[in-house]
């Protein structure tokens, strides 16, 4: 059941983290509205959602500051900003890399997929000055909830976003195999607060052995910094919105603070 998540994260939350690493920006004042697939963050941002107006105002210089090893962990929320019946998960299941280190080859198909998937991950051209993660879960089956901060010298880039998200809305659909087994990923719109200076929120599901599998993924850019939060969840498990939304807010408002 564990390998099942996590192959899921280093098929598709590592795919959208390494393109992460140069997310975009777009005029001086942040959007209200997360960035989804077919939707720009400046779109999302006009005509907002009822929930919009709890949309806070970030200390973006604060958040945006360049983090070490030590300040990014510190910014990790504790379990108690989670609702009831969450614990740490002591594996760091969705945020655990011992596992792509690994000689197994991952194989993208349709072959335009693995292309575009290739093109992003030759993006990242910097490694973290600070970094830290944590992975939450809501029972031994889950849903998994992980959080991770990735801190560099420079601000990171402002031209990428776009990159990430149009990637993804020409490969809404794609199969990932690893060691064997093989695992169909369909990748559709995620509504998200944009909780940075850009946010880029997606919904992926898909199946493994037979078995459901969802992944929801944010990405958040601030300055030196990108938070990243994933929630998975596998077989008849669901994930809670408020809590990833949770999370992203107090792992902001940590950074802010610290």
């Amino acid at each position: 059941m564990i390998d099942v998540v996590r192959r899921t994260r280093l098929h598709a939350y590592a795919v959208a983290l390494v393109a992460s690493v140069a997310l975009a920006g777009c005029g001086d004042s942040p959007p209200e509205r997360a960035g989804t697939v077919g939707e720009s963050s400046a779109e999302t941002g006009e005509g907002a959602q009822e929930d919009s107006s709890e949309t806070e105002e970030v200390e973006l210089d604060t958040v945006g500051r360049e983090l070490t090893n030590e300040e990014a962990k510190a910014a990790l929320p504790p379990v108690s900003a989670l609702p009831t019946g969450w614990s740490v998960d002591p594996e760091n299941t969705l945020n655990d890399d011992s596992e792509s280190d690994s000689e197994s080859e991952e194989t993208i198909e349709p072959a335009k997929c693995q292309t575009i998937m290739d093109d992003l991950s030759e993006e990242q051209d910097q490694d973290p000055t600070g970094e830290a993660s944590q992975t939450y879960t809501a029972g031994m089956l889950g849903p998994f909830l992980g959080v991770e901060i990735n801190s560099f010298s420079d601000d990171v880039p402002e031209d990428s976003f776009t990159k990430f998200l149009d990637a993804l809305s020409t490969c809404s659909k794609f199969t990932s195999t690893e060691d064997g087994t093989a695992t169909t990923f369909k990748v559709s719109s995620l509504s998200f607060p944009n909780l940075g200076e850009e946010s880029a929120a997606i919904r992926m599901s898909g199946e493994s052995e037979g078995m459901a599998v969802g992944l929801d993924m944010v990405a958040i850019r601030a300055g030196h910094n990108i938070v990243t939060l994933s929630q998975a969840s596998v077989g008849g498990a669901t994930g809670s919105g408020k809590a990833l939304e949770k999370v992203a807010r107090a792992t902001v408002t940590n950074m802010e603070s610290d």
